[in-house]
């Protein structure tokens, strides 16, 4: 696996988790595009974009909501995670629990696009991995 990748990953899932964008691991080109989930299917692009997708995601849920990407794969230009946001609906209480598989491509040490998945096969299908 892509250690430099990894970190890259690393540092952007801590950054969302603290519910930051962190406008130094992204190129002025990246996007989002996500799964259809209850949540959104939107594509969200550059930094705003991103902004946008933490507040779709996040302002839902109740303080304390957790996201997390684990990387199961990288090469020289993607890491693929296991991603899932877990906490309690806002409105309702109830608990959510949303798991997907996420491949982030990287160029130059930026982030340049990043694709939800809803399984691990499609995720390494995008990077042309065997799962």
């Amino acid at each position: 696996m892509s250690r430099e990748n990894e970190e890259i990953a690393r540092r952007y899932t801590e950054a969302v988790s603290a519910r930051r964008v962190p406008e130094e691991l992204l190129a002025p080109d990246f996007r989002i595009e996500n799964v259809i989930t209850a949540v959104t299917d939107r594509t969200y692009h550059g930094t705003e974009g991103v902004r946008q997708w933490i507040a779709d995601f996040f302002d839902v849920l109740e303080d304390g909501a957790s996201y997390e990407a684990r990387p199961i794969a990288s090469g020289d230009d993607f890491v693929v995670a296991s991603n899932r946001i877990a906490g309690r609906g806002a409105a309702s209480g109830m608990p959510v629990d949303l798991r997907f598989y996420g491949v982030a491509w990287i160029r130059d040490g930026k982030m340049v696009r990043a694709v939800g998945y809803p399984t691990r096969r499609e995720a390494f299908a995008a990077v042309e991995l065997e799962d």
